[in-house]
Protein backbone atom coordinates (compact mmCIF):
# COMPACT_ATOMS: atom_id res chain seq x y z
CA UNK A 1 0.00 0.00 0.00
CA UNK A 2 1.14 3.58 -0.57
CA UNK A 3 2.51 5.55 2.36
CA UNK A 4 0.03 7.96 3.89
CA UNK A 5 2.57 10.69 4.40
CA UNK A 6 4.02 13.34 2.11
CA UNK A 7 7.75 13.01 2.27
CA UNK A 8 9.72 16.23 2.17
CA UNK A 9 13.17 16.52 0.69
CA UNK A 10 15.84 16.14 3.39
CA UNK A 11 17.35 19.31 4.72
CA UNK A 12 21.03 19.66 3.79
CA UNK A 13 23.65 22.39 4.27
CA UNK A 14 22.91 23.52 0.71
CA UNK A 15 19.16 23.94 1.38
CA UNK A 16 18.30 27.67 1.11
CA UNK A 17 17.70 29.14 4.58
CA UNK A 18 14.29 30.46 3.51
CA UNK A 19 13.09 26.94 2.72
CA UNK A 20 14.27 25.22 5.89
CA UNK A 21 11.33 26.19 8.14
CA UNK A 22 8.89 25.05 5.43
CA UNK A 23 10.66 21.70 5.05
CA UNK A 24 10.63 21.17 8.82
CA UNK A 25 6.92 22.02 9.00
CA UNK A 26 6.11 19.59 6.18
CA UNK A 27 8.10 16.83 7.80
CA UNK A 28 6.39 17.37 11.17
CA UNK A 29 2.95 17.40 9.51
CA UNK A 30 3.67 14.21 7.57
CA UNK A 31 4.85 12.40 10.70
CA UNK A 32 1.72 13.48 12.59
CA UNK A 33 -0.49 12.37 9.71
CA UNK A 34 1.27 9.01 9.59
CA UNK A 35 0.63 8.46 13.29
CA UNK A 36 -3.06 9.31 12.80
CA UNK A 37 -3.52 6.81 9.96
CA UNK A 38 -1.14 3.98 10.83
CA UNK A 39 -0.76 1.74 13.86
CA UNK A 40 3.02 1.41 13.48
CA UNK A 41 4.33 4.21 11.23
CA UNK A 42 8.00 3.71 10.23
CA UNK A 43 10.64 6.01 11.61
CA UNK A 44 12.59 5.83 8.33
CA UNK A 45 10.75 6.26 5.01
CA UNK A 46 13.74 5.55 2.77
CA UNK A 47 13.60 2.82 0.10
CA UNK A 48 16.43 0.92 -1.64
CA UNK A 49 17.94 2.59 -4.70
CA UNK A 50 17.53 0.10 -7.54
CA UNK A 51 18.29 2.11 -10.70
CA UNK A 52 20.64 0.30 -13.06
CA UNK A 53 20.94 -2.28 -15.83
CA UNK A 54 19.31 -5.69 -15.46
CA UNK A 55 18.88 -8.76 -17.62
CA UNK A 56 21.08 -11.56 -18.97
CA UNK A 57 24.85 -11.23 -18.82
CA UNK A 58 25.17 -11.97 -22.55
CA UNK A 59 21.90 -10.91 -24.21
CA UNK A 60 21.03 -12.10 -27.70
CA UNK A 61 19.74 -8.62 -28.50
CA UNK A 62 21.93 -5.85 -27.09
CA UNK A 63 19.39 -3.05 -27.59
CA UNK A 64 18.39 -1.88 -24.07
CA UNK A 65 14.78 -1.40 -23.04
CA UNK A 66 13.96 1.35 -20.56
CA UNK A 67 11.68 0.40 -17.65
CA UNK A 68 10.32 3.36 -15.70
CA UNK A 69 8.60 3.12 -12.30
CA UNK A 70 6.20 5.99 -11.66
CA UNK A 71 3.90 6.74 -8.74
CA UNK A 72 4.05 6.33 -4.98
CA UNK A 73 5.66 4.08 -2.38
CA UNK A 74 4.55 0.85 -4.07
CA UNK A 75 6.35 1.82 -7.28
CA UNK A 76 9.26 3.03 -5.14
CA UNK A 77 9.21 -0.34 -3.27
CA UNK A 78 9.15 0.98 0.26
CA UNK A 79 9.31 -2.08 2.52
CA UNK A 80 11.80 -4.04 0.39
CA UNK A 81 15.07 -4.90 2.14
CA UNK A 82 17.57 -4.76 -0.73
CA UNK A 83 17.72 -3.16 -4.20
CA UNK A 84 17.43 -6.50 -6.02
CA UNK A 85 14.25 -7.26 -4.03
CA UNK A 86 12.37 -4.14 -5.14
CA UNK A 87 9.42 -4.36 -7.49
CA UNK A 88 11.27 -2.47 -10.22
CA UNK A 89 14.38 -4.68 -10.02
CA UNK A 90 12.34 -7.89 -10.08
CA UNK A 91 10.33 -6.71 -13.07
CA UNK A 92 13.45 -5.49 -14.90
CA UNK A 93 15.29 -8.78 -14.38
CA UNK A 94 12.31 -10.93 -15.35
CA UNK A 95 11.63 -8.75 -18.41
CA UNK A 96 15.27 -8.89 -19.51
CA UNK A 97 15.36 -12.67 -19.11
CA UNK A 98 12.19 -13.11 -21.17
CA UNK A 99 13.23 -10.69 -23.93
CA UNK A 100 16.90 -11.74 -23.80
CA UNK A 101 17.78 -8.04 -23.77
CA UNK A 102 19.26 -5.59 -21.24
CA UNK A 103 16.75 -3.51 -19.28
CA UNK A 104 17.63 -0.07 -17.90
CA UNK A 105 15.58 0.61 -14.77
CA UNK A 106 14.75 4.17 -13.71
CA UNK A 107 12.67 4.76 -10.58
CA UNK A 108 11.08 8.23 -10.46
CA UNK A 109 8.36 7.19 -8.00
CA UNK A 110 8.35 8.88 -4.60
CA UNK A 111 7.07 7.79 -1.21
CA UNK A 112 3.91 9.75 -0.40
CA UNK A 113 3.24 10.87 -4.00
CA UNK A 114 -0.29 11.72 -5.10
CA UNK A 115 -1.57 12.03 -8.66
CA UNK A 116 -0.41 15.66 -8.57
CA UNK A 117 3.11 14.40 -7.84
CA UNK A 118 2.77 12.05 -10.82
CA UNK A 119 2.53 15.17 -12.99
CA UNK A 120 6.12 16.11 -12.07
CA UNK A 121 7.33 12.55 -12.65
CA UNK A 122 5.67 12.49 -16.08
CA UNK A 123 7.40 15.73 -17.02
CA UNK A 124 10.76 14.16 -16.10
CA UNK A 125 9.90 11.03 -18.07
CA UNK A 126 9.44 13.12 -21.21
CA UNK A 127 13.20 13.86 -21.12
CA UNK A 128 14.22 10.18 -21.02
CA UNK A 129 14.53 7.55 -23.74
CA UNK A 130 10.99 6.09 -23.87
CA UNK A 131 10.15 2.47 -23.23
CA UNK A 132 7.86 0.82 -20.68
CA UNK A 133 6.35 2.75 -17.75
CA UNK A 134 4.68 1.09 -14.75
CA UNK A 135 2.25 3.49 -13.05
CA UNK A 136 1.02 2.86 -9.49
CA UNK A 137 -0.63 5.85 -7.79
CA UNK A 138 -3.79 6.86 -6.00
CA UNK A 139 -3.53 5.41 -2.51
CA UNK A 140 -2.50 8.73 -1.02
CA UNK A 141 -5.25 10.53 -2.96
CA UNK A 142 -7.74 8.15 -1.32
CA UNK A 143 -6.33 8.66 2.18
CA UNK A 144 -5.96 12.44 1.94
CA UNK A 145 -8.96 14.79 1.64
CA UNK A 146 -8.52 15.19 -2.11
CA UNK A 147 -11.36 15.14 -4.69
CA UNK A 148 -11.40 11.68 -6.30
CA UNK A 149 -12.91 12.99 -9.54
CA UNK A 150 -10.11 15.52 -9.96
CA UNK A 151 -7.46 12.85 -9.30
CA UNK A 152 -9.07 10.54 -11.86
CA UNK A 153 -9.23 13.22 -14.54
CA UNK A 154 -5.61 14.20 -13.96
CA UNK A 155 -4.59 10.53 -14.09
CA UNK A 156 -6.23 10.10 -17.50
CA UNK A 157 -4.52 13.27 -18.76
CA UNK A 158 -1.08 12.11 -17.58
CA UNK A 159 -1.59 8.66 -19.06
CA UNK A 160 -2.21 10.34 -22.40
CA UNK A 161 0.92 12.45 -22.04
CA UNK A 162 3.04 9.38 -21.39
CA UNK A 163 1.77 7.78 -24.58
CA UNK A 164 2.27 11.00 -26.55
CA UNK A 165 5.95 11.08 -25.53
CA UNK A 166 6.51 7.49 -26.68
CA UNK A 167 6.02 5.50 -23.48
CA UNK A 168 4.06 2.24 -23.27
CA UNK A 169 2.39 2.43 -19.85
CA UNK A 170 1.21 -0.42 -17.65
CA UNK A 171 -1.39 0.67 -15.11
CA UNK A 172 -1.83 -0.91 -11.68
CA UNK A 173 -5.14 0.49 -10.36
CA UNK A 174 -5.18 2.14 -6.96
CA UNK A 175 -4.75 -0.48 -4.19
CA UNK A 176 -7.35 -0.84 -1.45
CA UNK A 177 -6.02 0.25 1.99
CA UNK A 178 -8.78 -1.85 3.52
CA UNK A 179 -6.55 -4.88 2.91
CA UNK A 180 -3.69 -3.39 4.99
CA UNK A 181 -4.06 -4.25 8.70
CA UNK A 182 -1.44 -1.63 9.57
CA UNK A 183 -3.92 1.16 8.90
CA UNK A 184 -6.28 2.23 11.66
CA UNK A 185 -9.93 1.20 11.21
CA UNK A 186 -11.24 4.63 10.06
CA UNK A 187 -8.53 4.86 7.40
CA UNK A 188 -9.36 1.36 6.15
CA UNK A 189 -13.06 2.14 5.99
CA UNK A 190 -12.96 5.57 4.36
CA UNK A 191 -9.82 4.98 2.30
CA UNK A 192 -11.13 1.63 1.08
CA UNK A 193 -14.32 3.14 -0.33
CA UNK A 194 -12.49 6.06 -1.97
CA UNK A 195 -9.70 3.87 -3.37
CA UNK A 196 -12.18 1.52 -5.06
CA UNK A 197 -13.87 4.49 -6.74
CA UNK A 198 -10.53 5.80 -7.97
CA UNK A 199 -9.35 2.36 -9.10
CA UNK A 200 -12.46 1.92 -11.27
CA UNK A 201 -11.90 5.28 -12.94
CA UNK A 202 -8.19 4.58 -13.47
CA UNK A 203 -9.05 1.22 -15.06
CA UNK A 204 -11.55 2.88 -17.40
CA UNK A 205 -8.95 5.46 -18.42
CA UNK A 206 -6.43 2.70 -19.17
CA UNK A 207 -8.97 0.72 -21.19
CA UNK A 208 -9.92 3.78 -23.26
CA UNK A 209 -6.23 4.40 -23.97
CA UNK A 210 -5.60 0.76 -24.88
CA UNK A 211 -3.12 0.46 -22.01
CA UNK A 212 -2.50 -2.93 -20.32
CA UNK A 213 -3.81 -3.33 -16.76
CA UNK A 214 -1.90 -5.26 -14.12
CA UNK A 215 -3.60 -6.61 -10.99
CA UNK A 216 -3.41 -4.70 -7.76
CA UNK A 217 -3.00 -6.20 -4.30
CA UNK A 218 -6.00 -7.99 -2.81
CA UNK A 219 -7.21 -9.62 0.40
CA UNK A 220 -4.50 -12.28 0.18
CA UNK A 221 -2.05 -9.67 1.48
CA UNK A 222 -4.17 -9.26 4.59
CA UNK A 223 -4.63 -13.02 4.96
CA UNK A 224 -0.87 -13.62 4.71
CA UNK A 225 0.27 -10.36 6.31
CA UNK A 226 3.19 -11.86 8.28
CA UNK A 227 4.76 -13.11 5.05
CA UNK A 228 3.71 -10.55 2.44
CA UNK A 229 3.71 -7.27 4.39
CA UNK A 230 6.53 -5.24 5.92
CA UNK A 231 6.59 -4.58 9.69
CA UNK A 232 4.34 -1.52 9.28
CA UNK A 233 1.50 -3.79 8.11
CA UNK A 234 0.84 -1.50 5.14
CA UNK A 235 3.57 -1.88 2.51
CA UNK A 236 4.66 -5.16 0.92
CA UNK A 237 7.70 -6.99 2.22
CA UNK A 238 10.41 -8.26 -0.14
CA UNK A 239 8.35 -11.44 -0.53
CA UNK A 240 5.25 -9.35 -1.18
CA UNK A 241 6.99 -7.45 -3.99
CA UNK A 242 8.05 -10.78 -5.49
CA UNK A 243 4.40 -11.82 -5.67
CA UNK A 244 3.42 -8.45 -7.12
CA UNK A 245 6.08 -8.80 -9.81
CA UNK A 246 4.97 -12.31 -10.80
CA UNK A 247 1.37 -11.12 -11.19
CA UNK A 248 2.34 -7.98 -13.12
CA UNK A 249 4.77 -9.58 -15.56
CA UNK A 250 2.15 -10.72 -18.14
CA UNK A 251 0.86 -7.15 -18.54
CA UNK A 252 4.45 -5.87 -18.85
CA UNK A 253 5.19 -8.41 -21.58
CA UNK A 254 2.00 -7.34 -23.35
CA UNK A 255 3.20 -3.73 -23.28
CA UNK A 256 6.65 -4.81 -24.53
CA UNK A 257 5.03 -6.39 -27.59
CA UNK A 258 3.59 -2.95 -28.45
CA UNK A 259 6.93 -1.12 -28.50
CA UNK A 260 7.95 0.50 -31.81
CA UNK A 261 9.83 -1.72 -34.25
CA UNK A 262 13.21 -0.15 -33.46
CA UNK A 263 12.91 -1.04 -29.78
CA UNK A 264 10.49 -3.99 -29.78
CA UNK A 265 11.71 -7.56 -29.16
CA UNK A 266 12.72 -9.42 -32.31
CA UNK A 267 10.03 -12.09 -31.81
CA UNK A 268 6.58 -12.03 -30.15
CA UNK A 269 6.67 -12.41 -26.40
CA UNK A 270 4.36 -14.88 -24.69
CA UNK A 271 2.59 -13.32 -21.71
CA UNK A 272 3.26 -16.15 -19.29
CA UNK A 273 4.56 -15.31 -15.84
CA UNK A 274 8.18 -16.20 -15.22
CA UNK A 275 10.44 -16.28 -12.15
CA UNK A 276 11.20 -12.97 -10.56
CA UNK A 277 14.63 -13.39 -9.02
CA UNK A 278 16.54 -10.24 -9.76
CA UNK A 279 20.24 -9.57 -9.94
CA UNK A 280 21.55 -6.47 -11.72
CA UNK A 281 24.10 -7.12 -14.42
CA UNK A 282 25.67 -3.75 -13.72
Amino acid sequence: MPAPTTRSAPETPSTPAARRPLLRARLAASRLYGRLLMRRPPADWSAPHADGRYGPAEPADERPVTLLMLGDSLARSFGADRPEETLGARLAQALGDRLDRPVDLRVLARVGATTTGLRRQTARAARLRPGLAVVIVGGNDALLPLPIGRSARLFALLLGRLRETGWQPVVVPCPDPGHAPGFRAPARLVGGHRSRRLARRQARAAERAGTPLAPSSGPEFQDRAELLLAPDGVHPSSRGYAEHAARMLPALLDAASRLPAESAPAEPVSAVAAGTSAAPTA
